[in-house]
């Protein structure tokens, strides 16, 4: 092993964490703020357009189905294509939809700008993560993917609440120009510090061969109990503010939402470390036990302002840290088709946050706020249930430092793993 892939002596949470990734966490931050925040202003888009509350809210519908139909297409589309190209370029068309977005005047030409941001954004997510988890040693693939993961998941703590403030001010439609903004400031941070691309001389593989790889069993077990409990997640997440409504203070839900925020981002960060020291099976496993009794916690905690405090962290933690151990198990079913696979583990995340919040309205129409989180744990168990007869290759260790190699996933260029030079990500 080469002396530079082993952890040095003072190498703690944050050792081994490349800045390279840093710097696609912006990409990642931009993309999250534009999942989340239509939410946050889509009754004043109700209003400007003229249409109803119901029918604006396939402004996130068709967001999210786009992303999650239409990222391992286009994934696929572009695997011969050139890193900055995907990266860079995808972040331009971002940063332009969400400029066509804020100009849209009618709610048809919103939707369509809307499918072409989640169609870029499921370009240069799956990218990102893929390029993230090359950089360095394989030990702490882990970290580096969390911090990818937690660009995302910060939009709810900072990207959001900013976009949201700004609406106050310029109206909806400077909350999406904000977006785009993020977009652009993403895609020439990168343009300036230069995208590394691979010297690997082997030819990218065929459509035919990527589309073999997405329905074979072993993918799609490895996804599946992913998108159990994304349905379990989203599905109480859409709902949360009106289930902790019913006993708690209105004023104090944005305060519980950002506890929220930032549990999610602490346990990013947990998750890498977890897979980088355990492997992936057993912190998976432990995690997802923890998370149904949080989900299940929810109906019990929410009449009193601390237990609910303590329950919103727990969970978002969990769910968190589960985010950033799934990317792990994703790559591990074919390491050379990681950005596919990444692609089609962040399809199973939007499907199941779609297919999660129209089952749990349903339910919500058809019985009570009061069944929504034993539901949501119950999923969560059938989850658990699948991971346990998943016949999968997971890692049930973690990988060591002492057998550390390069392989065909792992950046490979000169000098790969020293410090960056200036205006170069290489």
């Amino acid at each position: 092993m080469n002396n530079k892939d082993r952890p040095t002596a003072g190498e703690g949470i944050f050792g081994g964490i490349d800045r390279r990734a840093f710097l696609l966490a912006l990409g990642t931050f931009a993309i999250g703020t534009d999942a989340f925040i239509i939410a946050g202003v889509l009754p004043e888009i109700s209003t400007s357009l003229s249409t109803s509350v119901g029918a604006t809210g396939l402004v996130v519908s068709v967001f999210s189905l786009a992303y999650a139909l239409g990222s391992p297409v286009v994934s696929s589309l572009s695997a011969r294509w050139r890193r900055s190209t995907v990266l860079i370029g995808g972040l331009g068309v971002f940063a332009l939809a969400n400029l066509l977005s804020a100009a849209s005047p009618t709610l048809v030409i919103l939707l369509a700008s809307r499918i072409l941001a989640a169609l870029s954004a499921g370009l240069v997510a799956p990218a990102s993560y893929a390029l993230a988890s090359a950089f360095g040693a394989s030990h702490n693939r882990g970290k580096n993917l969390a911090v990818i993961a937690a660009g995302f998941t910060s939009a709810m703590v900072l990207g959001v609440p900013i976009g949201v403030f700004l609406s106050q001010y310029g109206g909806w439609r400077a909350s999406l120009l904000f977006v785009a903004v993020l977009g652009a400031i993403a895609a020439i941070s990168m343009s300036w510090a230069g995208v590394p691309e691979s010297q690997s001389q082997k030819a990218a593989p065929t459509l035919r061969d990527q589309l073999r790889v997405a329905v074979k069993a072993q993918t799609i077990l490895a996804l599946a109990p992913f998108l159990i409990w994304s349905i379990a997640n989203f599905g109480l997440y859409t709902f949360i503010a009106a289930i902790l409504r019913r006993s708690l203070p209105a004023t104090v839900v944005p305060l519980l939402l950002l506890l929220f925020g930032l549990g999610a981002v602490a346990g990013n960060f947990m998750g890498g470390v977890a897979s980088d020291r355990f492997g992936t099976r057993k912190p998976t496993i432990t995690c997802l036990t923890l998370l149904i009794f949080a989900l299940a916690g929810i109906e019990f905690t929410s009449s009193s302002l601390i237990a609910a405090s303590l329950n919103m962290i727990a969970w978002a933690i969990l769910m968190a840290a589960l985010f950033t151990l799934q990317q792990q198990r994703a790559i591990l079913v074919d390491p050379a088709q990681s950005n596919l696979l990444l692609a089609l583990n962040n399809s199973a995340l939007y499907l199941g946050a779609a297919i999660g919040s129209a089952a749990f309205g349903a339910i919500i129409s058809a019985t009570s706020f009061a069944v929504v989180s034993p539901i949501s744990a119950g999923v969560a168990a059938l989850s658990l249930c699948a991971l346990f007869f998943m016949p999968l290759r997971d890692q049930e260790t973690p990988p060591s430092p002492h057998t550390d190699k390069i392989d065909e996933t792992r950046v490979d260029e000169p000098g790969f793993g020293e410090p960056l030079p200036r205006h170069s990500l290489a």
